[in-house]
């Protein structure tokens, strides 16, 4: 049952709201004309009258025996979107919207000459299982998906997204071409109202190298505009035949046909969602892009994503309250998690998407696009050349070293691979193989271990040794059983004893690599004891214990030249925007990625170095041990918190999450975790 349930529960059939609707049809199979009879043919509101065409797009969800509520509006200044124009009480439903008014990447696939071309120009896959047995994806030996024609015939965008996008296309033409009203006639007006501009995908060249110099996000953008294009030539004389064929142009202008396809997979990249609906066959195979969904009015409401204050939902029909008038399968319900007065806005979530996401796929940013716990979801891949094989780092700034600290790793051993000529080891060459999801939420629990905290934040100090042994060796760690961890213990100490006489000698550091456990490479399996004789090591080994920084103090070093180049690329003057946000949104929204993509590089510089300045203190002879040399730097980043101080915002909350308590947390968890300095 649909959790808000309180909006339909006094529900009665029999004592239905009166809305001047028509008699009920049972399907529209049953009479061709239904549409047409049932609402006329209302004309399209002006093309400036924005309002007019969301209220002719609500007419029409009634129309269907969807869901309105009378108090759910369309702001048309600022930041336009939805908004309540009167109270909207917790619980209740905001809007239902009915399948027969949705558009759907799976219905376009299954129409009888849009299914078949995507599938003449899609990549193979791999063959499924037919009903013949021959397990060769088709009839009589031919292979499904096989693609009739060159390369350049291939599709470069998800197929569910063209397959759409063509469907949307046609539909458009058929409406402008006949001046037909259609089922889909309200939402093509509303569309039609939209810009469809605001991502760089569909910016000049100028303004994209002019707004995005230095930036990731220049490249995908690029990249997409690239595959419309190479996609756009692929449909276009299908379209075109299409047109023809239907009768609705003689001779359709190709600039005309490649804008309303432009627009129509603009809308998909920006207005689309993701989502199984009931019925709707799925399997292991499916491209996500298969469940793509346009439904409207949904996608007028714009993005925050914490706290949620909406939630939406695909409802099964026989879950709704309106079924016995219902045409269709399911329904695309929202509902309030909170109070919402005159003049707010109706937010939904996108999701935990990077700005470097939302910029090319929806045209927008958002400052400080952080979760609670601290973590930015910003990402800056950072490309380590000249490494066999390829690396990239994937940068992420957080309170928590559970995410800053893997990146900061992945890099540093892709240099050693680098400057030692290897292959990253694959998995079947470590002696215990974990995920990177495994690493990072055993680094998440890290925290515990340093900031005071019990293992997995409840409280139990027994689970702690679970933990420990579990994260830093071989053993199973949570049976109970010491002899088993007694056992990992000693393993771990006598490897890293048998490393200490092997320093020097750099086939053996590519072994030790080859053995680790983690596959970020280079991070040694610690347990409580490595820990505690890490003095009577240093000591011990004098300059020997010097020696074994050596490469890692290169591997350092390399990384700030970088580190320092990649983020000197991006122009300091491009972080900022100063400007009318309305007046020009474009640079607004690009201001905001770059200066979380600066910020975020010189993050890891400034650990980077402040690492290296540590770790070189030894090599140099300035201290003694490496934990005299960390004790020496005096590091903080204790107490730096998860959330800015109140009242910090936007630009000043990134440079906070950025700031020196955060850069010192991840500089002590450098140390204590890769080389086992407390």
């Amino acid at each position: 049952m649909f959790m808000f349930e309180p909006g339909y529960k006094d529900f009665d059939p029999t004592k239905e709201e009166k809305r001047d609707r028509p008699p009920y049809i049972p399907t529209p199979d049953d009479d061709p004309d239904y549409h047409n009879r049932k609402v006329g043919r209302p004309k399209p509101p002006a093309e400036d009258d924005e309002l007019a065409a969301f209220e002719a797009c609500s007419r029409k969800i009634l129309d269907e025996f969807g869901e309105v509520h009378h108090n759910l509006g369309l702001n048309q200044k600022g930041n336009r979107g939805l908004c309540a124009v009167g109270p909207i009480k917790n619980g209740e439903i905001i809007f239902g919207i009915p399948e027969c008014i949705c558009y759907t990447a799976a219905g376009a696939l299954k129409d009888e000459r849009i299914g078949p071309f995507i599938d003449a120009h899609t990549a193979p896959s791999k063959p499924k299982r037919d009903t013949d047995g021959n397990n060769d994806g088709g009839e009589k030996g031919k292979v499904k998906g096989k693609v009739k024609g060159e390369a350049a015939s291939i599709l470069r965008m998800p197929r569910g997204d063209v397959a759409l996008a063509m469907r949307v296309t046609f539909d458009a033409l058929h409406m402008r071409s006949t001046i037909q009203y259609s089922t889909w006639a309200p939402y093509h007006w509303l569309l039609d109202r939209e810009d469809f501009d605001e991502s760089p995908t569909w910016w000049d060249d100028a303004t994209r190298e002019k707004l995005l110099k230095g930036s990731h996000v220049l490249e995908l953008a690029r990249k997409a505009a690239e595959d419309f294009e190479h996609d756009w030539n692929v449909v276009k004389d299908e379209l075109a035949d299409m047109a023809v064929e239907a009768k609705l142009y003689p001779l359709i202008p190709t600039d005309f046909l490649r804008e309303t396809f432009r627009r129509a997979v603009a809308a998909i990249h920006s207005r689309s969602f993701n989502a199984t609906v009931p019925g709707q066959e799925t399997s292991d195979a499916a491209e996500e892009s298969e469940h793509t969904i346009l439904v409207p009015v949904l996608d007028c409401a714009n993005h925050h994503r914490k706290p949620r204050e909406c939630r939406w939902e695909i409802v099964p029909i026989e879950n709704w309250a309106r079924r016995r008038h219902y045409i269709g399968k399911w329904s695309v319900v929202v509902g309030a998690l909170r109070d919402f007065d005159e003049g707010d806005p109706i937010r939904i979530a996108y999701g935990a998407r990077s700005n470097s996401e939302l910029l090319v796929r929806y045209g927008f940013t958002v400052p400080d696009n952080a979760e609670p716990d601290g973590s930015s979801n910003d990402v800056v891949p950072l490309h380590i050349p000249g490494v066999p094989g390829g690396a990239v780092a994937q940068l992420r700034v957080a309170s928590r070293p559970g995410y800053t600290y893997p990146p900061l790793a992945s890099a540093l051993d892709a240099i050693k691979r680098k400057r030692l000529g290897v292959e990253e080891p694959s998995p079947g060459e470590n002696t215990r193989v974990r995920t990177d999801d495994d690493i990072v939420g055993e680094l998440d629990e890290l925290d515990d271990w340093y900031g005071g905290n019990a293992g997995g934040g409840d409280g139990d100090d027994e689970d702690d040794e679970a933990m420990y042994a579990e994260m830093y060796g071989g053993g199973d760690g949570d049976d109970g059983d010491d002899g088993d961890d007694e056992a990992m213990y000693a393993e771990g100490t006598k490897a890293k004893r048998a490393r200490a006489g092997e320093k020097e000698d750099a086939v053996d550091v590519v072994d030790d690599m080859r053995r680790m456990d983690d596959p970020y490479g280079g991070v040694r399996s610690l347990t409580a004891d490595d820990v505690d004789e890490e003095d009577d090591d240093d000591e011990g080994a004098g300059g020997e214990a010097r020696g074994s920084l050596d490469v890692e103090v290169a591997a350092l070093r390399d990384l700030v030249a970088i580190l320092r180049e990649r983020r000197d690329a991006i122009p300091e003057e491009l972080t900022r925007h100063d400007g009318d946000d309305d007046a020009d949104r474009r640079a607004a929204a690009a201001a905001t990625q770059m200066l979380s993509e600066r910020l975020t590089l010189s993050f890891y510089l400034d650990a980077t170095e402040r690492a290296l300045a540590i770790a070189a203190g030894v090599v140099n002879g300035s201290h003694e041990t490496l934990r005299e040399a960390v004790r020496a730097a005096e590091l903080g980043g204790e107490g730096g918190g998860d959330a800015p101080p109140a009242g910090t915002e936007g630009a000043d909350a990134m440079a906070w999450r950025c700031g020196r308590s955060h850069v010192d947390t991840l500089v002590r968890a450098y140390f204590r975790i890769r080389h086992g300095v407390a």
